[in-house]
This record gives C-alpha cells, structure tokens and sequence, in this order.
C-alpha cells in the first residue's frame, strides 16, 4: 500500500462517513488516546471570487493530497473523538499508511486516500481527466467566508452529497459534510502525525498481519 490512492472513486456517503460513523473493526485493543483539543475557525486566504472557480478549487484540491501524500495529515471529527491518520510513503510502516481511530480508541486500517478530505476531490478530479471526462460536481465559491461550496449527485435514490470546504494558504483545512448519513465537520492539519497517532497505525497494521499475513 505504497500511496493508498483509489484506482476507483469509492462511494461518496462512504467516503467520509468515517469520521461521523466509525468503520467495521475487531475489537478495541490498548491504544494511545485521542487528543480532543477544540480547533479555532481557519481564517480564509481570501474572500475574492476566483475568476474560475472550479480551476482554482481543482488546483486547491491537488495541492492539499500533495501535501497530505508528502508530508502526512491528521483529520479529526468536530467532537475530536475519531480520526483518519496519514503518513507519508517514506515513513510507511510495513507498506501501509493510513489509519482510521473510532471514539473507542480502535485502529482500523484506511485502504483509499478518497476517505480523506485533503484528497477525495484531488481524486474525483483526476480520475475523471484520466477517463476522459469532467469530474460531475456542482461548485461554488462564497465570497462572504471565501469558502468552496460542493455537491455531487449520488443518484435518484439518495440526495446530493454536499460539501463546504474552508481553505487558508492554497490548502484546504476543514469540510463540512451533509449527506444522507447525517452531518459532520473534519478539521484537516497537516504534517507528520505524532508517536501516538503513527502507534495507531502500527496496531492496525500488525493486528491486521497476523489475522491475513
């Protein structure tokens, strides 16, 4: 799992539903604890409407998994009880990158970089241009709070999945989700994730070698 980049767009209501719902794991095991330090509104880079907008949310998205592939990312639920963990593929721990932590404490591994939202655009995007096609998603910019406004159409069934993303420096560092699943807010840092969150990742890994390996 050298990059954990989807070879396919996983299911929107999925994709994100980590940090409201958790995932299927086995049972908790010891584990560091979660940090759950409220973080303060991003301010926006700028409030000046794009004269393209969707080039500029697409050059936004890019940058945001470059630096999240390159430098590692920690996204937190608004409550800060779950979170989706990256690390950058040179510091990959026996090939594998990405961990998800529930409110219990319990790592489960993160096989896709589209459960991340520093990266699910960058991916809509750029599996939709290596198709041939333009990436089907409505967006617009607020010119009052300098934020990017998403919807993408999951079918007949199910009602839009809707985003808004917060952006500071040219990256985004916070989405706001509401989907059919219920609503939450992901706060995005970027860096190398700490001892503790890269034990999580060390647990699922190890648990998940010795049930497959």
């Amino acid at each position: 799992m050298p990059r954990i980049a989807g070879t396919a767009l996983v299911v929107v209501g999925l994709a994100h539903a980590l940090l409201l719902a958790g995932c299927a794991s086995s049972s908790p095991m010891g584990t560091p604890s979660i940090s759950s330090a409220p973080s303060a509104s991003p301010a926006p880079t700028s409030t000046e409407v794009p004269a393209d907008v969707r080039a500029a949310f697409r050059d936004i998205a890019h940058a945001s998994c470059d630096k999240a592939n390159s430098e590692g990312v920690v996204e937190t639920s608004e409550n800060g009880t779950q979170k989706a963990i990256l690390i950058p593929k040179s510091a990959a721990y026996k090939d594998f990158s990405a961990v998800f932590v529930d409110d219990t404490g319990t790592p489960t591994l993160i096989w896709e970089t589209d459960s991340f939202a520093a990266c699910f655009a960058s991916n809509g995007f750029a599996l939709a241009e290596e198709a041939g096609q333009e990436f089907e998603i409505e967006l617009t910019f607020n010119e009052a709070d300098g934020t990017f406004h998403t919807s993408l159409d999951q079918g007949s069934d199910l009602a839009p999945f809707v985003s808004t993303y917060s952006v500071s420096n040219g990256l985004i560092v916070r989405e706001s989700i509401s989907a059919d699943w219920g609503e939450t807010t992901i706060d995005v840092t970027y860096g190398m994730p700490s001892d503790d969150d890269i034990s999580f990742l060390r647990l699922a890994v190890d648990e998940f070698l010795a049930e497959n390996g």
